[in-house]
């Protein structure tokens, strides 16, 4: 039996098992404050009870599997109002990378159809993807600032407005139409960055589409928040008010100590 079915049985606390897996696989464990510790805890659990796992392949669904998906997606929801994924019931965790059937249309009609192997996905309605093989790098503390699960939750949040485009998630003190300006200027000067060969802290995949720089930014803003700070530093502002977190003072303990 694992944890997840005692725990699903019993509804007893937060299982100390538990704790362990988040402290071994959870980088921000050991930077949140214990109040956003305590709110995880809260979150993880009703997560867990809405949101159904399979294996594909031959994956294995374990606890390790269940509690490093579901803290990285409740991270995301930590400070936000509503917190959920509505449109949400399946993760789907293949072992490695897995196919993908794309379509792309040219300037003049021509649908042209390919397989694409891709470490996620998320679907509009229903289901996410995951492959287990680029988050345990991340567990292993070897993610080089991506992170699969907080880019296609992302992509989930981005979805529970509607439309897929990161634009109507703003609800802070700047206005939409702030967030909308900026969201396209940064877009913008990541594609620019790409075509010129030219180093950038977002991930290049951003400059794919809006709603993949929102989900890039986003990566971005809690893997290496203090580069995003110092380089994007508007961008910054206007996703610690979307998520209502500042991960980059998360840092300022350890940074500021002396050597």
């Amino acid at each position: 039996m694992t944890l997840f079915t005692f725990w699903r049985r019993h509804r007893q606390p937060f299982p100390a098992g538990w704790e362990a897996i988040l402290a071994a696989d959870f980088a921000p464990y050991r930077l949140l404050s214990e109040s956003d510790l305590a709110s995880l805890r809260e979150l993880v659990p009703t997560f867990l009870e809405r949101t159904a796992f399979e294996g594909c392949n031959g994956q294995p669904i374990t606890d390790r599997v269940r509690l490093t998906i579901a803290a990285y997606a409740c991270l995301l929801l930590l400070h936000r109002p509503n917190p959920g994924y509505p449109r949400l019931g399946t993760v789907l965790v293949y072992p490695t990378s897995f196919a993908a059937p794309v379509a792309e249309t040219d300037a003049v009609g021509i649908v042209t159809e390919a397989v694409e192997e891709r470490l996620g996905e998320s679907w509009e309605i229903g289901t996410l993807v995951l492959a287990w093989d680029s988050i345990a790098e991340l567990c292993a503390g070897r993610g080089g600032g991506l992170n699969v699960i907080l880019h296609e939750f992302a992509h989930q949040i981005d979805l529970a407005e509607g439309v897929s485009d990161g634009a109507l998630l703003h609800d802070g003190p700047a206005g939409c139409g702030d967030w909308s300006d900026l969201l396209q200027l940064e877009y913008r000067r990541l594609q620019a960055a790409r075509r010129r060969g030219r180093p950038a802290v977002l991930d290049g995949y951003g400059a794919t589409s809006v709603a993949e720089f929102f989900a890039v930014a986003t990566e971005t803003f809690f893997e290496r928040p203090v580069r995003l700070k110092a380089h994007h530093p508007e961008l910054y502002r206007q996703l610690a008010t979307i998520y209502r977190q500042d991960p980059a003072g998360w840092w300022l303990p350890i940074t500021a100590r002396p050597c």
